[in-house]
């Protein structure tokens, strides 16, 4: 026993000299460099000295410092502070005594005349188109109450009971568009046709429709007592479904993630989650910073038990002693009782001594005395540097702190706005747009619609589509563009009159998954996931060319910077990365290529310099910069993104489609909260994009002059530096630059028609012959064996072109036929030879076309093949019915979604 007592009368005298050291040392201890040592031996940052604040208490920071004066675009405060104009009476007490926020002459402010003033707090200016609205801007809601009359729906609209406006002919089609079902109310019975089948419910649907595997009925009632249907055969790489008819990735099996509509392919697995994960009791895998986050991501809520011995609590040290092994209460310490167990809590040197008497015990702003040594803290907005130092928090450096503009202060921050946002008056962090509402646009595959979030009109654009996938607009035009991958189309409608649409591409597309509008310069970008292509062309469709045709797999979404001249894309292929290019197709890049599987939705923020995407495969919103840095996770969890496909980020927000949960969700963009709906019950949400004139703004249009002077396109580039061009000059397929960079010329490697006569010149001639009545050269040479005349590089010509050439001026017979250049024969065999040549190529031609109708009119079946889902369904009226298939296949609706928001009969869901 003796030894024992020994042994804790040793520790305890080792304990107290450590502790004595370190107090010492805390207390007269040297600042460092990036410190002030105040006259008190105190420590403060050395960017404190002279701000007009005694931060050492003594008043040593602030002696010896210039006196300094205000300027013109300055407050002066009481204390001596110098602010910016701008932050006078604006709500906030940015002088720290509140002399900016003077009611006697905040009261007085007046409001311009496009603003409305708010009745309280006095002195608050909003935008005048922000008054009666729908949304209450100002404090006390005044700008909602004052003058304002219920939104009124035009004569093509029907009002719901919650004020919102829909399509009249959206009444009674057993679809609840208005949120609330008041459209569907006092609707008379539905009598389905004979060529329809009659829903469990009620719901009318094609005949054809019924048992083709996919489900049209909300109570899936069409699947039912069906024969068994085809089954489709999964390649070497895939693995088929229980169902006998989906396939996904051999990849994603037993992966912890239901793939499979049946869940089939996570079950019987054996294997354990990555390291990085958390596996549920149901064998389930999620990501392992879910776990004990107060949220249950796993069905089971697995990933929520145990979290305390997971996790031990630490000790409150404001109520509490920490003994190292467990806690005691505070009135536990020096109370002569060994309640630690080896006397912790009772050091006799230490026991009631209050420290914080002397020189505040060396602390810079708070020193909390305790039973045993004491504690220095910090006022809000500053954090401990070096246990007695605190200095201050830069909030800039937070995501989420200012929407856009933010100023650190000593002690917080200010937030401020660009031209045309201001920031709320009901939160001083957010920035909302002075202009304009935001409107959502997007497509279910049947129609084109968008969402008045402020006013709640629910309209739609263009209807009647056979599948609409991929969308984008030209607001400056406005005019909206979409693919239509069943017509194998590219379209674009005016937004305000959807009965006038132009066929914009028609020819050599397959599935167009994504689509991108320049608004600068007036071309169209797309993806297509068959050809595995990124192309471009002019806004007429008239002139197209390959921007990216290598190394693609399953490009999918795409969206532009043209004010920067680039594009960026993802590609859910193997490997999955999100890249991005010059706007001419140079420059190319990876941006993310790891911790990334099925990248669906991709959004571009001009205001915070980032590149957002979902992926769907692993539940994740996450962003970066444009060229890959600084990636965050903003949200990650399989309950909220359940099958994201498409994205888009404005203001403060992020809003996507879900296929999963049928519905327009959004939230922060900085955190990931405030998640909330903006429509559900929509079956097969595609694409969408906020129409807004501040997502779209202006830039310079290098190529405006003339095109630039190229002959067919005129493409943006990447803005690298001051030296970087800011235009090139492109060539559609099939054609190349001539020497001048401007000029397109045929490519002699693709396709030449090449007819060689004999000849008796020596000497080799190489001029470019032109026929002034026809407008186009032919290139020819000669030497001493042949001559030979292409007839694939023909070019217009200008009349400027032939002035001075009095050869090019000739008659192109005498031009052949005389000379010498050629004999009779040469010039009589190269005219038939051609002849013959252009109608075999027509003969071809027809030929081509006449197989390629047949071919359409004669399919008996495809394969359908996606990431997760492939079907192979029969009858050539599947087309029409499952849409969106050549490439991919999309998800069933299940029997828990709602009604989707499709007339009756024009559901084309898979």
């Amino acid at each position: 026993m003796g030894l024992i007592h020994f042994k804790n009368t040793f520790k305890i005298v080792v304990s107290l000299i450590f502790l004595l050291s370190f107090f010492a040392l805390q207390t007269n201890g040297q600042c460092s460099s990036h410190h002030f040592k105040c006259r008190s031996n105190k420590c403060i940052p050395i960017s404190w000295q002279c701000d007009d604040d005694n931060d050492c208490g003594d008043g040593s920071d602030e002696l010896n410092c210039e006196a300094r004066t205000c300027s013109d675009t300055e407050f002066a405060c009481h204390n001596g502070r110098c602010i910016p104009n701008r932050w006078q009476c604006d709500n906030e007490d940015d002088c720290l005594d509140n002399s900016d926020e003077n009611p006697d002459v905040c009261l007085n402010k007046t409001c311009q005349a496009d603003q409305f003033a708010c009745h309280s707090p006095p002195g608050v200016c909003i935008p005048i188109l922000w008054h009666c609205d729908g949304q209450e801007d100002c404090q006390d809601a005044s700008d909602e109450k004052s003058d304002c009359h219920q939104i009124t729906c035009s004569e093509e609209e029907f009002t719901c009971n919650n004020n919102k406006c829909i399509t009249k002919r959206w009444m009674c089609d057993q679809d609840n568009d208005c949120g609330d079902n008041s459209d569907e109310l006092n609707c008379a019975n539905v009598t389905c046709s004979s060529t329809e089948f009659v829903c469990a419910n009620g719901k009318c649907i094609p005949e054809k429709w019924k048992c083709d595997g996919a489900v049209d009925c909300s109570d899936e009632s069409d699947e039912r007592d069906c024969p068994t249907p085809v089954t489709s055969v999964c390649n070497n790489r895939e693995f088929m479904c229980a169902n006998k008819k989906d396939c996904v990735h051999m990849t994603w099996l037993c992966d912890g993630d239901p793939d499979c509509p049946d869940g089939s392919d996570e079950f019987n697995c054996t294997n354990t989650c990555r390291p990085d994960q958390f596996q549920c009791k149901n064998l389930q895998c999620i990501p392992g910073q879910l776990q004990c986050n107060g949220m249950q991501e796993c069905p089971d809520g697995s990933d929520e038990e145990d979290c305390q011995a997971l996790h031990p609590a630490k000790c409150n040290l404001t109520v509490q002693f920490d003994c190292g092994d467990h806690c005691i209460p505070l009135s536990s310490v020096c109370d002569s009782n060994n309640d630690c167990g080896e006397y912790e809590d009772e050091p006799q040197n230490l026991c009631y001594k209050n420290e914080c008497k002397e020189d505040n015990g060396g602390c810079s702003q708070i020193c909390e005395d305790l039973p045993i040594g004491y504690e220095c803290k910090c006022k809000p907005g500053y954090v401990l540097a070096d246990n007695r130092t605190c200095e201050d928090i830069n909030e800039c450096e937070i995501p989420g702190s200012c929407s856009q503009l933010c100023t650190n202060t000593k002690g917080g921050h200010k937030c401020e706005c660009l031209d045309g946002y201001m920031l709320e008056p009901n939160n001083n962090r957010r920035c909302k747009a002075k202009e304009g509402h935001t409107v959502i646009l997007f497509t279910n595959r049947q129609d084109i619609r968008k969402i008045d979030i402020e006013t709640q009109e629910y309209v739609s654009v263009v209807s009647n589509l056979r599948s609409s996938v991929a969308l984008d607009y030209n607001y400056h035009t406005g005019t909206v563009v979409w693919s239509d991958v069943v017509e194998e189309a590219i379209k674009s409608v005016p937004i305000d009159n959807g009965e006038v649409v132009t066929t914009i591409v028609s020819e050599n597309l397959d599935t167009v998954d994504g689509i991108a509008v320049d608004w600068v310069y007036g071309h169209i970008y797309w993806t297509d996931t068959v050809k595995n292509k990124i192309e471009v062309s002019d806004k007429t469709g008239k002139i197209r060319k390959t921007i990216i045709g290598e190394d693609l797999d399953e490009p999918r979404a795409i969206v532009l910077d043209p004010l920067e001249g680039w594009i960026y894309w993802t590609d859910w292929g193997e490997p999955a990365k999100i890249e991005r290019a010059g706007m001419d197709g140079s420059h190319r890049a990876i941006v993310v290529s790891s911790d990334i599987k099925w990248p669906n939705g991709l959004a571009l923020d001009f205001i915070s310099k980032k590149v957002f995407w979902v992926d769907a495969k692993l539940h994740l919103l996450s962003c970066a910069d444009y060229n890959g840095d600084n990636r965050r996770v903003v949200m990650s969890s399989p309950i909220i993104l359940k099958h994201p496909f498409s994205i888009d980020v404005f203001e403060d927000w992020v809003y996507w489609t879900d296929w999963e949960s049928e519905a327009i969700h959004r939230m922060n963009k900085f955190t990931g909260e405030e998640k909330t709906d903006i429509a559900t019950g929509i079956n097969s949400p595609m694409d969408i994009h906020i129409y807004h004139s501040y997502k779209q703004p202006k830039g310079i249009n290098y190529c405006d002059d003339m095109n630039g002077h190229c002959s067919h396109l005129c493409l943006p580039t990447p803005n690298i530096n001051a030296m970087s061009p800011r235009y090139t000059c492109a060539c559609p397929d099939g054609m190349v630059l001539a020497g001048d960079h401007k000029t397109c010329i045929a490519d002699n490697t693709l396709n030449t028609t090449t007819v060689t006569v004999s000849s008796t010149q020596s000497a080799p001639i190489q001029p470019s012959v032109v026929s002034t009545t026809t407008e186009f050269a032919y290139q020819y040479s000669n030497d001493t064996n042949s001559s030979k005349i292409d007839f694939g590089t023909i070019q217009p010509i200008d009349n400027d072109s032939l002035g001075n050439n009095s050869l090019l001026r000739s008659n192109i017979s005498e031009i052949l036929g005389g000379k010498g250049f050629f004999p009779d024969t040469g010039k009589l065999a190269g005219i038939i030879i051609g002849v013959l040549t252009g109608i075999i190529l027509l003969l071809a031609l027809v030929g081509f076309l006449i197989y390629k109708h047949y071919l359409r009119k004669n399919i008996t079946s495809m394969n359908f093949d996606n990431p997760v889902y492939r079907k192979t369904t029969e009858d050539q009226f599947s087309l029409e019915k499952n849409q969106y298939q050549p490439a991919r296949s999309y998800p069933p609706a299940s029997s828990q979604s709602l009604e989707p928001l499709t007339s009756p009969g024009t559901n084309e869901f898979v």
